[in-house]
């Protein structure tokens, strides 16, 4: 009943098959590899963004990020996790800023109007990760790299919105460190787990070119996040017996 809930929820919220097939392997098979030293996850985020240095930038709306991870014990406490996040949504705001699209009427229309920029990324963290011993805590550090997939300008007005592809000043790779926080509730999901994460991201390029601006413009946000593991019911077993109230 639960996997049939979350079989459904996967295909409401995710709107590519790529997104889709990699949560399904995760949903119908991660428990089926799992082993003590290994297990997968589904991932899923939101994040609250902001950019350095950009002097004409306005509110930014929650981004968020969904995809599937690996958990990969080295001992008692030392964890490697790498993780790809195939919807990595984020959001830049402009106050002021006008189209460029060569017909002079429309570019007239929207001129000087703000500006909502829509980035889609594919996320790749590889999380090294120190887990206290009562396994309560995970501390992280991880160097990410991001793929821009898509990028577009939505110039609004309150007649209405056009919308332009905006690659062509937005740069294809962002790459950065994040410091993650996580809590784990042992006894959740049936002694399966469930982690819940707080992230910080500072990343080390500019996200737009020099065409929009020259300064730094660099993307920083905090992030909370949950990973659910999919471990065998053994092991599930063990962890209801070993995390005390």
């Amino acid at each position: 009943m639960k996997k049939t809930f979350l079989l459904g929820f996967i295909f409401f919220a995710l709107s590519t098959s790529l997104q889709a097939q990699a949560a399904l392997f995760a949903l119908l098979f991660g428990d089926k590899v799992a082993t003590e030293n290994f297990n997968v996850s589904l991932e899923a985020g939101g994040t609250f963004m902001s950019y350095s240095n950009l002097e004409d930038h306005g509110r930014s709306k929650m981004g968020i990020n969904f995809g599937i991870g690996g958990n990969i014990k080295l001992n008692d406490n030392w964890y490697v996790c790498p993780n790809i996040y195939f919807m990595a949504k984020r959001n830049l705001f402009l106050n002021h800023y006008s189209l460029n699209s060569g017909n002079a009427e429309l570019d007239l229309l929207y001129t000087d109007v703000p500006t909502r920029i829509k980035l889609d990324y594919i996320d790749v963290p590889i999380f090294f990760s120190y887990q206290t011993n009562n396994k309560r805590y995970r501390f992280s550090l991880a160097p990410q790299v991001s793929f821009l997939q898509k990028s577009r300008a939505e110039f609004q007005r309150p007649e209405g919105d056009f919308t332009q592809n905006f690659d062509g000043y937005t740069r294809d790779v962002d790459y950065g460190m994040m410091a993650d926080i996580g809590y784990i509730l042992g006894k959740a999901h049936k002694g399966k787990g469930l982690h819940i994460h707080l992230r910080y991201y500072f990343g080390f390029t500019d996200i737009l070119n020099d065409q929009i601006s020259t300064a730094f413009n660099r993307s920083n946000y905090l992030s909370l996040h949950l990973s659910l593991p999919f471990i065998t019911d053994e092991l599930a077993e063990k962890n209801l017996e070993s995390y005390s109230d």
